[in-house]
């Protein structure tokens, strides 16, 4: 068995098929396009169908993706719960964090939408252009 693994069997090289070549749906990529073409339900399928069989990253990235579409449309408690769901899976990761104080924001939770924004600017310092700084008045 190991020696058919070997690099140095005869012959030419075995080529691997491409996820679209074998005709698979490659729905993370999907997803983001449908989000950047602003196709928000597109973009939900895409996030949802991934989320089936992803793990790991990929599914923090999946559950990020949703919290994005939903924002866009105005669903500020489900894309909360997107959001969290990622920051659960990958919670080192700042943008995760600023999509949460977006979508408090959205949500007029503006206390919570400044702590988060903390977290993730300790995270990720350049991404402050995702938000405006923490308010005065929430001690910012």
């Amino acid at each position: 068995m190991a020696s058919l693994a070997r690099a140095d069997r005869p012959g030419p090289p075995i080529r691997v098929p491409t996820a679209a070549e074998l005709g698979i749906i490659d729905h993370l990529a999907e997803g983001r396009r449908a989000l950047s073409a602003g196709m928000y339900a597109d973009a939900l399928f895409h996030f949802g169908a991934r989320l089936e069989e992803a793990v790991g990253t990929d599914a923090a990235w999946c559950w990020h993706g949703r919290g994005d579409a939903l924002q866009m449309m105005e669903q500020y408690v489900d894309a909360l719960e997107a959001y969290d769901r990622a920051v659960a899976l990958q919670s080192t990761v700042g943008l995760h964090h600023m999509g949460r104080a977006n979508a408090l924001e959205g949500l007029g939770r503006l206390s919570e939408a400044d702590e988060a924004t903390r977290r993730a600017l300790t995270l990720d310092a350049t991404l402050t252009w995702m938000r405006k700084a923490p308010s005065a008045d929430s001690g910012g």
